[in-house]
Parts: structure tokens; sequence; C-alpha cells
């Protein structure tokens, strides 16, 4: 959506970005799971399809087969596991706007670095 606008209102968005945009120190690069499981015992209640859970995980990918997996054991545990969840994504998708409006900036032919620089000096 950034085709049709000015040069100057790009500009401008990506200052307000650029003096907004902080990094959260909770922030987690994570998915929180909820899972109902079966146990190892053979006459459980579980294999009757009443599964044990939920459990509250929060899952990280670290690499190409790699997962990072831990119980969130406590309702405090989940309720801090999802604002840092939450953290991350706002952090993400400031970095995501920014990125496309220095695209469409590099597109026209402007300098990336001009603008915070001419206003700052």
């Amino acid at each position: 959506h950034f085709k049709n606008a000015s040069d100057l209102s790009l500009q401008q968005r990506k200052s307000t970005l650029l003096a907004t945009l902080h990094i959260p120190s909770n922030a987690i690069r994570a998915s929180r799971v909820r899972q109902f499981l079966t146990c190892g015992k053979k006459n459980c209640r579980c294999h009757d399809g009443r599964r044990h859970g939920p459990f509250h995980y929060l899952v990280q990918c670290m690499g190409v087969g790699s997962i990072r997996k831990f119980l969130l054991k406590t309702p405090a545990q989940r309720k801090e596991a999802e604002a840092s969840i939450t953290a991350y994504g706002e952090l993400q998708k400031g970095l995501e706007e920014l990125s496309q409006i220095n695209t469409e900036l590099l597109r026209r032919g402007l300098a990336l670095d001009e603008w915070p620089r001419r206003r700052a000096g």
C-alpha cells in the first residue's frame, strides 16, 4: 500500500517508526502450544479418549530439525510467555513495515539514510 504514498509521507512514517520502535526486554520468538497426552500405562483412562491435560508448552524452532520445548507449569508462566510472544510479534510487525517503506524508497531511487540524517542535522 506504500506505492501510492508520497515520498514525504513515507519518510515521515519511517522517522516515526524509528523513533518509536524499541526492542522489548521480554521478547520471545516462540509459540505457546496446548496439548492433551496419553501416558504409557495400559489400563489408564487416557487410552479410552480421556487424555491427560491440558499441558501448556513454549515451543521454539532453533533451526532445521531442531526444536526447543518446555512445559509452562504455572498460570503465571503461561501469562508471561504469552506477553513475551506478543511483544516479539509487535516488534516484528514494526520491522516489517520499516522494511516495506525502505523497499519503496529504494525502488524510487531515494537514499535510505538521507531523511533521518537531514532531520537530525
